[in-house]
């Protein structure tokens, strides 16, 4: 509290002032009141944070795109007199020493060197390419580098499709080739554009060829080992090449009589010496091989039966969505479903029923990816059901590793090319997943917004630095994956992820094995009590003894559970400080000790045990019912 004495300053004018320490007054004392005790509400802290410089961030734009063109031009050597040939470097010289001693060309020379003179000058002034404070640390963070968007490629009928497959030119070639259609049911209607595009990736303002063929195209693949030649399946069965050197048609197309009944969702080219031959899947539940010098007749067909009969019955067929080929096993190929399931097939077989060799159990959505690990051949993952599982060539019953669902269904997936634990995976909401296994298969290790609609297919390029998506309006997106997900980390990184693959596909075998054991034993119990009741029913009426057997197994059962949550209430009395210890002897044969038993209000049960001359030795229990001699 303050006191203040207010005086004019007339009175105190011509007096000194004299300051002196006064001790402490108490003037008024006001005792605690309960009742405002009981309004006192206090409050939660409360921090903030005051930077006392302006914020500085950094900004990411996409800037326009450039369009390059390639161009050339032809150089002929000129400025030389009609005397002197351009074919006899003698006369050249000659000429040139003739040039050398004239006082125009010395004259001409020294003003031209004090113009270069004071440029190298100006030059060696300033270190353009100085550090500065290169021995400073900073003291930021530095985050990981995300994936970014390089260039985005928009169909020129835009919102009226989607994009549904995207490959790349083999060796390294800077095109891509896109198919525009639906995947959805009765997405396609009359009045959408038939026209598919071939791509330059450093320009997206006009494609560089459109590929027209008979209907939509629903899929397409570049020749791996000639990429002027490019083979397509359509969205009516149709299965068609081009050659880019040839123009905007298809150079032949098969039939509708000998095509697919149905859309063709996968084709891949066989890596055969004649470069010709590919083999395409449909919906229809048929796989079939095709030759592009003769497109009359498809050279092989194989249906997805999975009852394996001879003759194979299309009514039971399976309808495939994508396929997985090795050029390194040329016979063998694996064909993702509908249903969810993966067919290995292998075409050389001697019997029709024996080329499905296995079928996996992987999903109960349809499959919508499904690749070999580029670098243990014998692992592949598959895309389904909002996650991805990664299994074992030789092992069907399960997955050796799998991921959490995610938060929107995955449409696509792809490994990496240049590291054995990463791959990609695009969703519906419009993000792409970076994985990498040697760290978590929890949570992806990277993610990037690509588009604000679904992507629909995930591509990489056999580089390993690029990837492309498609959406489902029709963008196509041109991605640069940084180093961290394309340089491995060190050179145990693969022998890690091996360990790691053969340790969890161990344990799933022994898991396995304990499943079958636990299968078996209760197969045999099984027949065991069937045996058993019928050979005591022989004595008994005739509908009595069967039904003995489950009356005292439900009895049996009955009273161990009644037992067990007797013993789990004493354990918690006995937690809580009320434990019960119960004298338990043994009454004589004749039965004239009996014990009593009376039930308290608390439900806690309390015993007396009546003693007899000469008890058997007692035995002691405690609350939770273990025996104590």
């Amino acid at each position: 509290m303050a006191v203040v004495f207010r005086k004019k300053e007339s009175e105190l004018k011509g007096r000194s002032a004299r300051f002196q320490k006064m001790p402490a007054q108490l003037l008024l004392s006001i005792p605690p009141d309960p009742a405002l005790l009981e309004q006192y509400v206090p409050l939660a802290t409360q921090d903030a944070a005051i930077q006392a410089v302006p914020k500085m961030s950094q900004h990411e734009v996409n800037t326009e795109t450039i369009d390059f063109a390639s161009s050339g031009m032809n150089h002929t050597e000129g400025g030389w007199p009609k005397d002197v040939s351009l074919t006899e470097d003698d006369q050249k010289i000659r000429y040139k020493k003739k040039i050398e001693k004239d006082d125009y060309y010395i004259h001409t020379m020294l003003q031209l060197g004090a113009k270069i003179e004071h440029c190298i000058r100006q030059n060696n002034a300033i270190d353009i390419y100085e550090m500065y404070f290169e021995n400073e640390e900073s003291p930021m963070v530095e985050e990981p580098e995300p994936i970014k968007t390089v260039n985005v490629i928009r169909d020129p009928h835009a919102g009226q499709r989607m994009v549904t497959s995207v490959t790349f030119a083999p060796e390294g070639g800077h095109k891509i080739a896109a198919a525009y259609s639906s995947s959805k049911f009765l997405g396609l209607k009359e009045t959408t554009p038939k026209e598919s595009y071939v791509w330059d990736i450093n320009t997206s303002s006009h494609p560089e060829l459109q590929l027209v063929g008979p209907a939509w195209l629903q899929c397409v693949q570049y020749n791996v080992k000639d990429n002027n030649v490019i083979a397509a399946g359509m969205s009516n069965g149709q299965v068609s090449w081009w050659d880019v050197r040839q123009g905007s048609s298809p150079v032949e197309s098969t039939d509708l009589a000998v095509s697919h009944t149905q859309m063709v969702t996968a084709l891949t080219w066989l890596a055969h010496k004649t470069r010709s031959e590919l083999f395409t899947v449909s919906t229809d539940g048929q796989v079939l091989w095709w030759d592009t010098r003769k497109l009359s007749q498809p050279t092989d067909s194989l249906v997805l039966d999975p009852l394996r009969e001879d003759p194979p019955s299309m009514a039971r067929a399976l309808s495939a969505t994508c396929l997985e080929y090795e050029a390194t096993m040329p016979t063998k190929l694996m064909v993702a479903t509908e249903q969810g399931q993966v067919v290995a097939c292998n075409r050389r077989a001697r019997s029709p029923p024996d080329r499905i060799s296995m079928i996996y159990n992987a999903h109960i959505a349809p499959i919508y990816a499904i690749q070999r690990n580029p670098f243990f051949l014998k692992n592949f993952m598959t895309v389904g059901d909002w996650t991805i599982k990664l299994w074992a060539e030789d092992f069907k019953e399960s997955p050796v590793l799998w991921t959490k669902p995610a938060l929107s269904q995955m449409r696509s997936g792809c490994w990496s090319a240049s590291r054995s634990s990463v791959l990609f995976t695009a969703r519906l909401d419009g993000a792409l997943d970076a994985w990498d296994f040697l760290t978590s298969w929890s949570k992806p290790a990277s993610t990037c917004q690509v588009v604000d609609e679904g992507l629909e297919v995930v591509v990489m390029h056999e580089g390993g630095r690029l990837l492309a998506t498609g959406s489902q309006l029709g963008t196509t997106s041109l991605l640069h994956v940084p180093p961290r997900l394309v340089q491995p980390s060190d050179k145990h990184e693969k022998a890690a992820f091996t360990a790691i693959l053969e340790r969890e596909t161990r344990r799933e075998r022994v898991l396995e094995a304990r499943h079958k054991e636990q299968r078996l034993r209760e197969r045999v119990k099984g027949g065991a009590g069937r045996g058993g009741a019928s050979a005591s029913g022989g004595d008994a009426e005739a509908g009595a003894g069967p039904s003995l057997d489950p009356i005292k197994k439900a009895e049996e059962e009955y009273f161990r559970q009644v037992a067990e949550l007797r013993a789990q209430i004493e354990q918690e009395d006995e937690a809580s400080g009320a434990s019960v210890a119960v004298q338990v002897t043994h009454p004589p044969e004749d039965g004239s000790s009996i014990p009593r038993h009376s039930e308290g209000s608390t439900g806690t049960v309390q015993a007396e045990a009546l003693t007899v001359a000469e008890p058997e030795e007692p035995k002691s229990y405690s609350s939770s019912g273990s025996a104590e001699r």
